[in-house]
């Protein structure tokens, strides 16, 4: 215990973890509010959530302790409370029934907690930090899941990510365990992984615990980012949660997952390849293709036979997943790929551009799911029919998050997926046997562009109905959405404009 004590105190300060206090102090305060002011509207909290969340993210990347990553889970976690503010209508009617909101407060200070949760984790260099992390983002997670206790389809949603989210969290502390065998340390280190393969390989073998415990904690890790063969809760869940919690669990949850992922890689950085007699590292890049071409072709495909707009975006987020998961393959582009700063880097700020990118568009598109779904009462891809005619600025806006989802020129999703297959490539320098992954990602690209389209042409291309009216834009719908697209479109063009200096 004095060791575990020291150890936090000279790896972590109290600075660091500021942003994470000061969230559970604004959650704990709205829950104090929601017990004894009850005349207080709900939507109050709404508001005060989503601007602590955005402002504790200002604060992350303008202090000493910045992180890309922390201000990216706030970010979307404040959007995702944004959604839930537009979102009353259903969430009187699912949790107290009626127009009622009693019970709505907790709705909305439970995203703080999992933030907090999530900037704890992007801080995180060791193992119990990590597990602490996500048990308080998974618990949070599971709570907001099956929120809607009068929709059948959120508790079994709930149900569903907590059996399978279990089962997850075994394997991640099954592998921790396994680690601390193999290492004597939780610590998360290239030296330690260094010196650990090294007295193996003098043995004459490669310590097959210590594979184990490796091959168990990304397979934790992959749930977390909805990564085959560990993607089966994602449609379901997504679908049967309410659209806030799906919103958030798309955006701030992927946020998670992939700064854990990132923190698991950081042992592997290159050094590994200097142990003579290990092959670990081609057994890393060689799981992690196999991976990412599975989660291509599941969610891709997948996506393709989907008419639920919400189950579509999930299917789409482990497709999005898959094109991720291409940068761990190559963790030291090569000089010739560097032609732009934007198209190459360290896995993490790849990792993290692309996740912006994906972040604005998908809460783009979730605000117009939830607008759809209150209006219209359905989230099927047919209630979008003719927004091109009787919503035709709402359409546009929505063409835009899709068109960058799908990688449509002059968008930020463009760039992003044209930077991994930059990455393909340049891990095809070291391992060329990756070439078989190229047309998987070719097809599953062509493939993003028909399904994504399916609400477009349905906006369009489908007259309205006679009782269809044109949508009530909210106002702070209509802003999220504008703010969104024009980040997308500016994002996108920019790098192309410069690129000409």
């Amino acid at each position: 215990m004095n060791d575990i004590a020291t150890y936090c105190s000279a790896t972590y300060t109290w600075a660091q973890f500021t942003p994470a206090f000061i969230l559970i102090g604004v959650a704990a305060v709205l829950l104090m509010a929601d017990t004894f002011i009850k005349a207080l509207p709900k939507r109050a909290y709404a508001v005060t959530a989503a601007l602590s969340v955005l402002l504790v993210g200002c604060y992350t990347v303008s202090g000493e302790h910045t992180n890309a990553y922390s201000f990216l889970a706030c970010l979307a976690t404040g959007l995702s409370i944004l959604v839930a503010y537009d979102y009353t209508k259903v969430s009187c009617a699912s949790i107290a029934g009626g127009t009622s909101d009693e019970g709505t407060g907790e709705f909305y200070a439970l995203p703080l907690v999992a933030c907090a949760g999530i900037l704890c984790l992007t801080q995180a260099a060791d193992l119990i930090m990590i597990f602490v992390s996500l048990e308080v983002v998974t618990l949070t997670s599971y709570v907001l899941a099956g929120y809607f206790r009068r929709n059948q389809g959120s508790i079994e949603a709930g149900i569903k990510y907590l059996v399978l989210g279990a089962m997850s969290t075994g394997i991640l502390v099954f592998g921790a365990a396994w680690y601390f065998g193999m290492t004597g340390t939780f610590i998360l280190d290239s030296d330690v992984v260094i010196k650990t393969l090294s007295g193996s390989v003098a043995s004459g073998t490669v310590a097959i615990g210590f594979l184990m415990s490796v091959a168990l904690l990304f397979l934790g890790a992959f749930f977390k980012v909805g990564a085959a063969p560990m993607h089966v809760w994602i449609p379901d869940v997504y679908q049967g949660a309410p659209t806030p919690t799906t919103t958030f669990l798309a955006v701030a949850s992927k946020t998670a997952g992939f700064a854990l992922l990132c923190a698991l890689v950081v042992p592997f950085r290159s050094k590994l390849l200097a142990i003579p007699g290990t092959h670990v590292a081609d057994m890393l890049v060689n799981v992690f293709a196999v991976v990412a071409g599975a989660t291509l072709l599941i969610g891709n495909l997948g996506a393709l036979f989907q008419s639920n707009a919400k189950r579509l975006l999930g299917y789409s987020s482990i497709g999005q997943a898959g094109f991720i998961l291409v940068f761990f393959l190559n963790l030291n582009p090569p000089d010739f790929l560097k032609i732009s700063e934007h198209l190459s880097g360290p896995v993490e700020v790849l990792t993290y551009k692309y996740l912006l990118a994906y972040t604005l568009a998908t809460v783009a598109a979730f605000f117009a799911i939830a607008m759809v779904r209150t209006q219209r009462g359905s989230e099927e891809i047919s209630a979008f029919r003719g927004l091109g005619k009787t919503n035709p600025r709402t359409a546009f806006l929505i063409v835009v998050s899709f068109a960058s989802l799908a990688g449509v020129p002059l968008t930020m999703g463009f760039m992003v997926k044209m930077a991994s297959f930059f990455a393909l490539v340049g891990a095809m320098q070291s391992w060329t046997y990756l070439v078989w992954l190229l047309p998987i990602m070719i097809l599953t690209a062509t493939a993003g562009f028909y399904y994504y389209f399916k609400i477009i042409r349905a906006m369009y291309w489908e007259k309205p109905q006679s009782g269809d009216k044109p949508l009530c834009v909210p106002f702070c719908t209509a802003c999220v959405m504008t703010a969104c697209a024009i980040a997308l479109i500016v994002l996108g063009t920019w790098p192309l404009l410069t690129a000409f200096k």
